[in-house]
C-alpha cells in the first residue's frame, strides 16, 4: 500500500471528525490545547506523527484507517489541480500557459524548446521551473532534464477559478469571431430533462464525427473546431499576455502565495 501525503492524511481525519459528529471545539478542549492551535494542526503538513496519533486516539480511529481513507481521498483527485494549484495558476497565468505548454513536450527536448520559442534566459527558464517544482508537477534533474509528475490530463475542481476563466475565455473567442457559425432558436419550450438530452445528443454527433476524421487521417490544423453550441475556427487558448521574461522576485511571490493559500483557515 502506498503511503498518503499528509495533506490528505489530515483531510481524511477532519472527515472523520466531520462524520463523528464532533467540533474542533470540543476535541481541542479534551486534548487540553488551545481551538486555534487545534485547527492550524489539522492543516498543516508539518504535524508530526506523534500529534497524529494522539488525535486519531481522541477520534476513536486508528493510523491504519486513517491512512485508508488518505489513500482514497488522494486517488480520487489525483486528477485534479489541488486548491493551492488553481490559484497559484490564476494569480500567475504565465506559469499556467508555460505548463500547458510543457505538459505536449514528451519527447522532446523541452527546456531548450521553451527557451528558443520564447527568448528565455536561464534565470527565467529556471524560474518557470522551479515554480512548477514547488507546485508538485514537474522534478527537475541534472542537465535540465525535466519529468512531469501526475497525470497526462488534469481535470478543474467544481469550484476552480481556472475552470471559469477557461469558459470566459472561451465564448470571448467564440462570440468574437466573425465567421462564427451559429445555430439559434428562440421561444423554445424546453424541460431540464430535455436539454440534457441534447447536450448528451450533440456530444455523441461530435465525438462520432471526430472519430470518423481521426480514422481518416483528416487532421489537419485549420479543422479544428471549439464547439459550444455554435462552430468556431480553433485559436490557441492563453490565459496570459504571453509567456516572457520573469522579474526578479517571481520565486518569491510564488512561494508567498503558496504559503497563503495554505495557511489554516485559508
Amino acid at each position: 500500500m502506498r503511503a498518503a501525503n499528509s495533506e490528505y492524511l489530515l483531510a481524511a481525519l477532519r472527515n472523520i471528525i466531520k462524520a463523528k459528529g464532533l467540533t474542533y471545539k470540543e476535541l481541542a478542549e479534551r486534548l487540553g490545547v488551545p481551538l486555534s492551535t487545534f485547527k492550524r494542526h489539522l492543516y498543516s503538513p508539518n504535524i508530526t506523527l506523534e500529534k497524529l496519533l494522539d488525535y486519531c486516539q481522541e477520534v476513536g480511529t486508528t493510523l491504519d484507517e486513517l491512512q485508508k481513507l488518505a489513500i482514497k481521498l488522494q486517488h480520487d483527485n489525483d486528477s485534479f489541480f489541488s486548491q493551492t494549484q488553481d490559484e497559484i495558476f490564476y494569480q500567475f497565468p504565465q506559469l499556467y500557459d508555460f505548463y500547458r505548454e510543457l505538459r505536449h513536450l514528451r519527447q522532446q527536448d523541452s527546456y531548450t524548446y521553451m527557451r528558443k520559442k520564447y527568448g528565455l534566459n536561464k534565470s527565467s527558464t529556471y524560474g518557470y521551473l522551479r515554480a512548477l517544482e514547488m507546485l508538485g508537477l514537474v522534478k527537475l534533474a541534472e542537465d535540465n532534464k525535466i519529468q512531469l509528475v501526475g497525470p497526462f490530463y488534469y481535470r478543474f475542481s467544481e469550484n476552480s477559478k481556472l475552470s471559469q476563466k477557461y469558459k470566459t475565455i472561451l465564448k470571448e473567442q467564440a462570440l468574437d469571431n466573425p465567421d462564427c457559425v451559429r445555430v439559434g432558436f428562440s421561444r423554445m419550450y424546453l424541460t431540464e430533462a430535455q436539454l440534457g438530452e441534447l447536450n448528451q445528443l450533440l456530444a455523441k454527433e461530435i465525438l462520432k464525427y471526430h472519430s470518423e476524421n481521426m480514422q481518416n487521417s483528416e487532421t489537419e490544423a485549420d479543422l479544428l473546431r471549439n464547439v459550444l453550441l455554435f462552430v468556431t475556427q480553433h485559436q490557441p487558448l492563453v490565459f496570459s499576455e504571453g509567456i516572457g521574461s520573469l522579474p526578479h522576485s517571481f520565486l518569491q511571490d510564488v512561494k508567498a502565495a503558496i504559503d497563503r493559500c495554505e495557511a489554516p483557515g485559508t
